[in-house]
């Protein structure tokens, strides 16, 4: 079977056995398999999706964009006649298909928060642990979907706000773990390249700004902390 990624966290990218899905007949095509891959727990139901995608329409017209926008999708993933295939489609539910054959970055990060952090607050345990928050953040290629909207689609605009949300609060928890981790571990120089990382995703906790600062002054680099304590000074 053919092996598909779907890339969610920075700008939308899907390959098939490592060439670009292209085609899609329209955006809402794209939103669909992305949204599809990520909701991957449970069947949805056709109306459910129309009305997310196609809410500004009547619902009959919602629903034949939907079957067009479904069997775009379908085709470029080569799911007819695919055993098993990519999407499990219904008369009356669509739902994403896990599988070794599927990578959704946005699916493989929770993943691997979820085993180095099993409990909220929790320490770091071993190397293990150490190296599943890594991989976690080198999946992080920026803001989930970003560059990408749908200005009709009230409900799916919503729904990625609240995913992009969701994502850098786990990747700032992330990178202020493993800022940590180094830092006690005697390696400040290491500390601050995730230190840096968080800051420039959310520059606005006082926290991790700290946290910047101590790491800068800890690596010998006593003057950009105090210039980094005057351009958090001057932003807040």
């Amino acid at each position: 079977m053919p092996h598909l990624s779907i890339l969610l966290l920075g700008p939308f990218q899907a390959t098939l056995d490592g060439a670009p899905v292209t085609g899609f007949v329209s955006d809402k095509a794209r939103a669909l398999l992305a949204y599809l891959a990520v909701e991957a727990d449970r069947p949805h139901r056709r109306e459910s999706l129309a009305g997310l995608l196609w809410s500004d329409v009547p619902e009959s017209a919602a629903r034949t964009s939907l079957r067009t926008a479904l069997a775009n999708v379908r085709q470029l993933l080569g799911d007819p006649g695919a055993s098993p295939p990519f999407l499990h489609v219904t008369r009356q539910t669509v739902q994403f298909s896990r599988s070794d054959d599927a990578v959704v970055d946005a699916s493989s990060f929770t993943s691997l928060l979820e085993a180095a952090l099993p409990q909220p607050g929790g320490e770091l345990e071993g190397p293990t642990s150490v190296q599943s928050l890594e991989e976690a953040v080198a999946l992080c290629k920026g803001e989930f979907l970003e560059g990408f909207s749908l200005a009709d689609s009230v409900l799916f605009e919503e729904w990625v706000l609240l995913k992009r949300e969701q994502f850098q609060r786990r990747a700032l928890t992330a990178l202020h773990r493993l800022a940590a981790h180094y830092e006690a571990g005697g390696e400040p120089r290491r500390a601050l390249q995730h230190a840096w990382r968080a800051v420039d995703l959310d520059p606005w906790p006082g926290a991790g700004q700290r946290q910047l600062m101590r790491l800068l002054a800890l690596s010998g680099r006593l003057e950009a902390a105090l210039a980094q304590y005057q351009t958090y000074r001057q932003f807040l």
